[in-house]
């Protein structure tokens, strides 16, 4: 009896590729068909090879469609919100979402009068650029210098600001009061942790206007005293 059957190699060559494999094993089973003179096994053979490859391009077919659609659903750097991209009517709809989100952005953003560092003037107004820390140690200085061009009351080098102002209200040149409340603003500009505050800064300066306007009343006094003549 004679049996179908394909004799398969003993050793199984090694094919360059899968299409060669798939074309020489279909080619082997049809002229074994023939060659057994059963003609349908032919048919089937044909058949089912053929099925195989429809499948293989449909398939194939399917999956350049998907790699397209997800080429085409990654995000690009162009944006398409000109007018030529969009209808007027969504154009308009962005383009005025887009202006007040502008105008949102610019309110939020810091206007140099908002800008107010502590301890430092604020910006475009009268003390501007002014550290009031900085502004305020330095007027001892002022009163020093008027002090010794005016009255010779020379301050020496291990004399404290408030040593250097008790001299000065000894020699009556300013107010006791005045005096005081100078060394103690000064020294608390001078040695708090905290920034001084505009406020305070203004009241020290006009404290300062009145020392050294006293000074320059004593120098007055005292140089009407040296001119008056001697029997008034």
């Amino acid at each position: 009896t004679h049996q179908n059957c394909i004799t398969l190699p003993k050793s199984t060559p090694s094919f360059p590729n899968y299409q060669d494999a798939l074309g020489i094993s279909a080619y082997d089973i049809i002229q074994h068909a023939k060659t057994s003179e059963y003609y349908t096994y032919v048919y089937i053979a044909s058949g089912s090879y053929f099925l195989t490859g429809f499948v293989a391009v449909l398939l194939g077919w399917c999956r350049l469609n998907l790699v397209k659609n997800a080429l085409t659903n990654i995000p690009k750097s162009y944006m398409p919100i000109k007018k030529k991209d969009l209808p007027n009517s969504v154009f308009n709809l962005i383009t005025k979402e887009l202006t007040n989100v502008s105008l949102i952005a610019w309110a939020g953003e810091p206007k140099p009068e908002d800008i107010n560092l502590p301890g430092w003037g604020r910006p475009g107004s009268d003390y501007d650029d002014i550290h009031f820390r900085t502004s305020m140690t330095n007027t001892f200085s002022l009163i020093e210098q008027n002090a010794l061009n005016h009255l010779s009351l020379k301050r020496q080098p291990s004399m404290s600001v408030q040593r250097y102002i008790d001299l000065l209200i000894e020699h009556k040149a300013i107010d006791r009061g005045l005096g005081h409340a100078y060394v103690e603003s000064y020294e608390r500009a001078r040695f708090s942790e905290d920034e001084v505050s505009q406020k305070q800064y203004t009241e020290f300066m006009k404290l300062v206007l009145q020392l050294l306007r006293r000074l320059v009343i004593k120098l007055a006094l005292i140089t009407y005293r040296l001119l008056r003549p001697a029997n008034q």
